[in-house]
């Protein structure tokens, strides 16, 4: 008898097992279900497309063409439809990530992996990501065109989570317990939201402001400086500029004020390395009189996160009035990158900064009024309710102010620079119909439409490049940027004063742009827009080697191919190493390398500057760079006795270029320092970490010590793809990192007909278990490329058309 009861309460708990969730595993009944658990996601290579489905919701009948890589081809008889099937289709193939990357943006991960996401969670709401979306939906329902395509997309989406059974869920419904929530225009407006935050979220303002504590204006414009010394940037030299319209804001008389917002408590000094391995994204754009086909050549290679699903999504739209084919991202409609029947266009993040942080007095702990101009306002004060996956809904109280979210408060501290109240201006939480550009520019035929367009884009600012089939090339920087004083914008301003406030917009018209220059192309890689005669005051984070290099390969080059497109977007030549690298070996003397050492600086003085996945040299390069630039600056930055941002390699390489006397870093070092001693020093102990990795490794290759991961946004490593043997790094134009690069390659030649070719490092399915889910990263990593086919009715019977779906009311 006991051993029956023994037996009975094991049975018991082996079936409450099986049926509840235990902390982070889901119920093992359930997901171990042949007929319902994880089993059911694996996809044969020929899966099984329905042939016919009645969709109610529809106005006409649409057919979905898939080709071989399951690229959709959707052709519809009327707007409503295509983009209805749109929502439809990318559900079909990403619902979990549109789910899961639109709960990220809305500081909702807490009520699905529980309170370790809650800090996340409290962060996206404090500094507006909801708000944001909330702004920007406002102004695209009000549109009716784009309110339509909002409307049909959710329907779409909603109309496809409604087929799931427990059977057909995405894997990682099962993995996490959860079931996909109701689609919403909302939730399209916090993907475009979320794009803005990765591309325009950064602010170094807070650790600018530290520095500023200790530093004098002179001394950091010498660190920071407006414009290198070196430049190649987007508006060719010598274009002139309109005269301006609007005049740049006066200083103010009391900037110093900004200096005594910070309390002069010592405390431990944390000091950033500079964003010089970040990656962002090139562009160009070829004209007829400098390529062999005789028309333009447009090339766009946007370098992102890799993730896996991946960030983009490709298809083609086809209905009365719209024919387009490029990448669309999973949860907003349109195609955001691509070309059509007349045009081509490509975009590349603009890198101005347009996020600026204001210390706001509060009359009180409650956070009810604050003073402006000398008087008492009152703040908004939002209620954001997060949930918490096994624990009571979290309530967070947000003071909005003129400028406004209160991101940080005593509740929500800043530990940068402690300032007790710190409100965001930012760009993104104004309302704006982004969406409506993608729309126009998706229908465009020609110069005049694609301006049009770019008129509603607001943030995050882009260089959208454009090439048509009349021959014409152009590159417009658009975005809504700020009116701003000089160096506003770089530090923490006084939130009590009208002065410090934006004072405007650039007009539109007048941001940088050139169409069809002398020079037969036009570019762009994040570095700056203008040289210094633009008539407008900007800041932002730029970047020079890539731009250096794609004008030096288009200059020199006439009667470019598709093949010198497909090489230059593959180029992995490193402009910083051929500028920083004949300074560092000038100033190694011969006698100080050591015998262990000869074989690292022969390497080293013999490299052709290539980073491939095979050379050595680059890991020797950047080794021996990162430690110089901490010796060299740590000094330096510590006397701030709190978080602060170093300088530029770039600005680091030009100074000692220009300086190799080092006068500016003598009361730092003791003893004073000298270039050649701070290089051989950091040579020596850059060259014994190496050989200490190599020997614990064995790994002397660069592909090898720096590697590339593409890894599933849940992170789980059997659903990543880990340790890819790339090359390139962030100054070179293929630029890779161990988690960044270019997110999606293409290069359209605008002839009759058109060609086009593209790819990118994942695959079309976003379920692990299909064939399609990461079959394209080895022709990514290799430089190869998927043909590109923008189909017509009469194109059904293609030979890369796998299945055909009819859908009807």
């Amino acid at each position: 008898m006991t051993r029956f009861i023994i037996a009975l309460f094991v049975t018991i708990g082996f079936i409450f097992l099986l049926a509840h969730p235990w902390g982070n595993i889901p119920p093992l009944g359930s997901f171990l279900s042949p007929q319902e658990g994880f089993w059911q996601n694996a996809e044969p290579l020929k899966r099984h497309f329905p042939a016919q489905t009645q969709l109610p919701a529809l106005r006409d009948s649409v057919e979905v063409w898939l080709d071989r890589r399951w690229v959709p081809h959707i052709f519809a008889r009327n707007r409503h439809d295509l983009f209805f099937m749109q929502g439809y289709v990318t559900a079909m193939f990403r619902l979990w990530q549109m789910d899961i990357q639109t709960m990220a943006a809305g500081g909702q991960l807490a009520s699905i992996m529980g309170p370790d996401l809650l800090p996340f969670d409290r962060l996206q709401r404090r500094k507006g990501m909801v708000y944001g979306a909330e702004q920007k939906l406002k102004a695209m329902e009000a549109d009716s065109v784009t309110k339509e395509i909002l409307d049909a997309y959710t329907a779409g989406v909603n109309a496809y989570i409604q087929t799931l059974t427990p059977r057909t869920l995405p894997l990682e419904y099962k993995l996490l317990h959860d079931y996909p929530r109701k689609w919403t225009n909302l939730r399209s407006a916090l993907l475009i939201e979320y794009m803005a935050d990765d591309l325009t979220g950064h602010s170094d303002d807070r650790e600018y402001s530290n520095l500023r504590r200790v530093f004098t204006d002179e001394q950091l414009h010498r660190m920071f400086p407006d414009f290198p010394d070196s430049s190649a940037p987007i508006i060719p030299p010598g274009t002139a500029f309109a005269k301006p319209s609007r005049l740049n804001p006066a200083v103010p008389t009391d900037t110093a004020r900004a200096r005594a917002l910070l309390a002069d408590s010592a405390l431990l000094a944390v000091i950033h390395p500079a964003s010089d391995y970040v990656t962002g994204s090139n562009n160009w754009a070829v004209s007829g009189s400098k390529t062999a086909s005789h028309v333009p050549i447009l090339c766009n290679d946007p370098h992102l996160s890799l993730n896996l699903p991946s960030l983009w999504f490709e298809i083609q739209l086809h209905a009365p009035g719209i024919n387009v084919y490029g990448v669309s991202l999973p949860g907003a409609p349109a195609v955001i990158i691509g070309f059509n029947d007349s045009i081509a266009w490509g975009v590349t993040n603009a890198a101005r900064d347009v996020k600026d942080y204001y210390a706001v007095h509060f009359t009180g702990t409650d956070k009810k009024t604050y003073i402006w101009n000398g008087k008492k306002v009152p703040a908004t004060l939002r209620i954001e309710t997060i949930q918490v996956k096994g624990e009571a809904p979290f309530h967070d109280t947000v003071a909005y102010t003129i400028w406004g979210p209160v991101t940080f408060d005593p509740d929500f501290p800043d530990t940068i620079t402690h300032i007790p109240y710190l409100a965001t201006h930012w760009q993104a939480l104004e309302p704006s119909n982004d969406l409506k550009t993608f729309y126009l520019l998706n229908c465009a035929h020609n110069y005049q439409d694609y301006v049009r367009a770019l008129a509603y884009f607001n943030c995050p600012a882009q260089n959208f490049v454009y090439a048509d089939k009349a021959g014409h090339i152009a590159i417009w920087q658009q975005g809504w940027f700020p009116l701003r004083w000089k160096d506003q914008g770089k530090y923490v301003m006084p939130g009590d004063d009208e002065h410090f406030q934006w004072q405007g917009y650039v007009p539109v018209a007048e941001n940088p742009h050139v169409v069809d220059p002398p020079q037969g192309f036009v570019f762009s890689a994040n570095q700056h827009p203008t040289d210094p005669s633009y008539p407008y005051y900007y800041t932002g984070d730029f970047f020079y080697y890539r731009a250096k290099r794609i004008h030096d390969y288009l200059s020199s080059k006439s009667y470019l191919t598709l093949q010198d497109m497909m090489r230059l977007q593959n180029d992995v030549y490193d402009t910083r190493a051929a500028e920083a690298l004949p300074l560092l070996l000038a100033h190694l003397p011969v006698t100080a390398v050591r015998p262990s050492e000869r074989e690292y600086d022969s390497l080293l003085r013999h490299w052709n500057m290539q980073v491939t996945a095979q050379s050595k040299a680059p890991i020797l390069f950047y080794a021996w760079m990162d430690t110089l630039m901490h010796r060299l600056w740590d000094p330096v930055l510590s006397t701030a006795h709190r978080v602060v941002e170093a300088p530029s390699m770039q600005t680091t390489i030009e100074w000692l270029l220009r300086d190799t006397t080092m006068q500016f870093f003598h009361a730092y070092h003791n003893p004073p320092v000298h270039l050649t001693t701070l290089v051989t020093e950091s040579f020596h102990a850059a060259m014994d970490a190496v050989r200490r990795q190599a020997d614990n490794k064995g790994i002397m290759n660069w592909g090898q010590f720096r590697g590339t991961s593409i890894l599933h946004l849940t992170r789980l490593d059997a659903l990543s793809v880990s340790h890819l043997p790339t090359p390139g790094d962030g100054a070179t134009v293929n630029a890779i990192t161990s988690n960044h690069g270019p997110s999606w390659r293409m290069i359209v030649q605008l002839g009759n007909p058109t060609k086009a070719y593209g790819v990118y490092p994942g695959g079309q399915s976003g379920n692990p278990g299909s064939p399609h889910y990461d079959d394209m990263i080895h022709d990514w990593l290799l430089g190869r490329y998927e043909p590109l086919r923008l189909y017509t009715a009469q194109d059904r019977h293609h030979p890369d058309i796998e299945a055909i779906m009819h859908f009807t009311p």
